[in-house]
């Protein structure tokens, strides 16, 4: 609660300067396109009335890069995932089956937007490493995404900043991450319940390429997520080259994390592992249902 509060201030500082942009967003949209920031399909015309978060939606509000990445995939029942789901979310299903991952990367290279890049770097957070655990969802905006169970991370500003502004379910931990020719290791621990996952994989020698059509492109071609904030349902964008991969077996695997966010898995793992993207990372927009047609 104190952490919370503590951060007050800040999200009074942010809801003034949303109202600011709200009510000047004409001229912010006609400022954007004329700096090339904003295609000028997309601005605001004279006595158009417009919500601010879908013209504000196409800006970009950071930059990263992800790489050393690993998916680890086992089937589920969709009941195990429609338990955990807020209302308004279903299981997204292949063939019938619900899918949880384990997946560890490398997040480099972040950073914000334009000027807004050098409190980045005076920040020192544009290197740390991310263990997630996520399930797949069906919005009640027709539309298809991740949901984060945890995302755990080792950089403290970063989970912190994650959990205010996105809501995002993050957990300050320990990540380590050793490669060599034949294997990938990734490891993590949690520093409040001491949860732990371990990933021992050994690449195949395949060259990449695009994820297969089918379940391969179900699991790692995914562009949005859905999370909560502040009791309402949230959608974020993002925008990458799509994925090339390669296959990997399993040698060993500790998945604490998985079953502490509600998962019972003992079936043989998906596994593959995936070349460096450059991510682009937009704002959240709220969640409305489709309207009968």
């Amino acid at each position: 609660m104190l952490l919370v509060n503590s951060f007050r201030p800040f999200r009074k500082i942010n809801d003034f300067q949303y109202d600011l942009v709200a009510r000047n967003r004409r001229t912010v949209s006609n400022v954007l396109v004329r700096c090339g920031l904003l295609d000028s399909s997309c601005s605001i015309g004279r006595g158009q009335k417009t919500d601010i978060s879908i013209s504000m939606s196409n800006i970009p509000i950071m930059h990263q890069t992800w790489s050393k990445i690993v998916w680890c995939h086992w089937p589920v029942d969709p009941s195990q995932v429609a338990a955990i789901l807020p209302e308004g979310l279903e299981p997204d299903l292949y063939e019938g089956e619900a899918w949880v991952g384990l997946i560890p990367f490398s997040m480099q290279n972040l950073r914000l937007p334009g000027p807004f890049r050098i409190l980045t770097k005076l920040l020192r957070v544009s290197n740390f490493g991310e263990v997630n655990v996520r399930t797949y969802v069906r919005g009640p905006d027709g539309h298809t995404g991740v949901w984060f169970c945890t995302l755990d991370s080792d950089d403290w500003l970063a989970v912190t900043t994650a959990n205010i502004a996105f809501g995002l379910p993050y957990r300050y931990a320990t990540t380590h991450f050793e490669e060599t020719n034949e294997t990938m290791n990734w490891s993590v621990q949690r520093r409040v319940d001491l949860a732990k996952a371990e990933l021992v994989v050994r690449k195949t020698g395949e060259s990449s390429r695009d994820a297969e059509p089918g379940l391969e492109e179900f699991l790692v071609e995914r562009y949005s997520l859905y999370t909560l904030r502040r009791g309402k349902l949230f959608r974020g964008q993002l925008k990458h080259a799509k994925w090339q991969v390669a296959r990997a077996s399993l040698e060993h695997v500790v998945t604490e994390t998985v079953n502490k966010a509600g998962f019972s898995v003992s079936s043989e793992a998906h596994v593959l592992i995936g070349d460096p993207v450059e991510v682009t990372v937009y704002p959240l927009t709220r969640v409305r249902p489709l309207r009968p047609t």
